[in-house]
């Protein structure tokens, strides 16, 4: 299973994967849902749905790990084209290259620009960077070194201050400035533990948010320091499996776990609010195309 989240004022959007790549948008206001669609049929066949990003005009970012792509929606709905070049066919080589996505896997925007994170196994070019309309731009280097390999990065987070991206093989958070100037690295793991971070984001206090797949599972927070600030406990208690985050203009948690199928909200002092959407409730009367 693969998914993301996003919100944006009062709209919560949340993609979903099983068969193919499904896109739901709610109202957190009306607590409904507004409408759901799936990702057209790539050249491989069926599509994929993981990470997503909504931009200020509404617009949603979807990436489809399966046909090597980011699909480019209305807040409709409506299908307004592709990012990312077409890969090769045969050979490994050709797939580490500016602006072709092999396998994406998470999506971020801040002004005009879109960031997507990439790759099953440590790449050059896994976290590429296009403008809105689809130009591609000069990829991120791990470390600020063009040679280096990120280590198939899982989430990518962009915001006034910069980009984060979670090195997830590495075990790190990477940090680079909005111009794609490496400033550091924060290890996600005490010494000795396996930290396999999936999703990022920043707090508006500066610490590092992030979802962990490591040795201790489950959602950590970090200064930009990289030492480790105490969560309350029912973070943990709650999230089961979580793999992606999002925040909202008032600085609460939205935090995508149990397979992709629900949305829990924590306050900015990541203390639980509510239960925002459990997908199993709206999978049984969902029908593709229809809202």
């Amino acid at each position: 299973m693969s998914g993301g989240v996003a919100v944006r004022a009062n709209l919560l959007c949340v993609s979903w994967s099983a068969g193919q790549g499904h896109v739901f948008l709610f109202d957190l206001e009306a607590r409904q849902r507004m409408s759901a669609w799936s990702l057209p049929p790539g050249q491989r066949g069926y599509s994929d749905a993981a990470g997503v990003a909504m931009d200020e005009h509404f617009h949603l970012f979807v990436a489809d790990p399966h046909n090597d792509r980011v699909c480019h929606f209305s807040a409709f709905g409506r299908h307004l084209g592709d990012f990312g070049l077409p890969a090769p066919e045969t050979g490994d080589v050709g797939r580490d290259r500016p602006g072709i996505l092999d396998r994406p896997h998470a999506v971020a925007h801040f002004g005009d620009t879109v960031y997507v994170a990439c790759g099953d196994r440590p790449r050059r070019r896994s976290v590429q960077r296009f403008s809105r309309r689809g130009e591609v731009q000069r990829p991120l280097a791990s470390g600020g070194d063009i040679e280096a390999v990120f280590g198939a990065p899982r989430a990518v987070f962009a915001d006034a201050t910069g980009v984060l991206v979670a090195d997830t093989l590495h075990g790190c958070i990477q940090r680079f400035r909005l111009d794609g100037t490496f400033l550091a690295k924060v290890n996600c793991g005490p010494a000795g533990q396996l930290a396999r971070p999936v999703a990022v984001l920043r707090l508006s206090n500066g610490d590092l948010l992030f979802a962990d797949r490591g040795d201790q599972p489950g959602v950590r927070r970090l200064r930009p320091d990289g030492a480790r600030v105490a969560m309350p406990d029912d973070v943990d208690e709650r999230c089961h499996d979580p793999q992606a985050l999002a925040s909202d203009e008032r600085g609460r948690i939205y935090v995508l776990d149990r397979g992709g199928e629900r949305v829990q909200r924590f306050g900015a002092d990541l203390i639980f609010d509510c239960v925002v959407v459990d997908l199993a409730e709206h999978l049984l009367d969902y029908e593709p195309g229809v809202p």
